[in-house]
Order: structure tokens, then sequence, then C-alpha cells
């Protein structure tokens, strides 16, 4: 299927996206720990940023096939779950870009 194909690709490119704004943010988020630490030794931001991620790939990936399933039982829901985690995917990209950004 055409359109399949084409949400697949852009989901790949937003993913790339995602993954690069995902590397900086941890960066930054490395940087406000290390500061933090110096008044506060047990803070731990890292590790919680990555488990927040993990939990939200999940969850994207959950509700994406709820929306695909419950908006379109048809062949077409294939397309709308990948629609949706394009949607989703490119609203944390957004949100990546504002994580201890200043």
């Amino acid at each position: 299927m055409a359109g399949h194909m084409c949400v697949t690709q852009k989901n790949k490119i937003a993913d790339e996206q995602l993954n690069t704004e995902y590397k900086k943010a941890i960066k930054r988020t490395e940087e406000e720990e290390t500061a933090l630490r110096q008044n506060w030794p047990n803070t731990e931001l890292v590790s919680l940023f990555r488990s927040s991620q993990r939990a939200w790939l999940k969850f994207r990936d959950v509700e994406c096939e709820f929306i695909g399933i419950s908006s379109t039982p048809s062949p077409w829901q294939g397309v709308q779950v990948e629609e949706c985690k394009l949607r989703m995917t490119i609203e944390r990209t957004e949100y990546f870009k504002s994580v201890h950004s200043g």
C-alpha cells in the first residue's frame, strides 16, 4: 500500500530527528544534573529522563495501535497507526528541544 510506505518513510526520518534531539537533550540534562549536584549530590535527572523516554516509546506504540484500530477498522488502519506515531514523534521532538534549554 503506497500510503503506508510513504508514512513509514516519514516515520523513519522523524525517528532520526527524534534521536538527534534526544541526544542533545541528554547532554543538556547531564549538564543540569552536574550543576544541581553541587548543592544536591543525590540529584538524578539523566536516569529519570531516560526512563521517561522508554515509557513514552511504549505509550506511543500502544496509544497509536488503539487509535488506529478504533478509528479505522479497515485496511487503512496500518496507515492510521503510522500517522499517529509520526504525529506523536514530531511532538516529542519539539519537546526535546525545550528540555533544559535555558
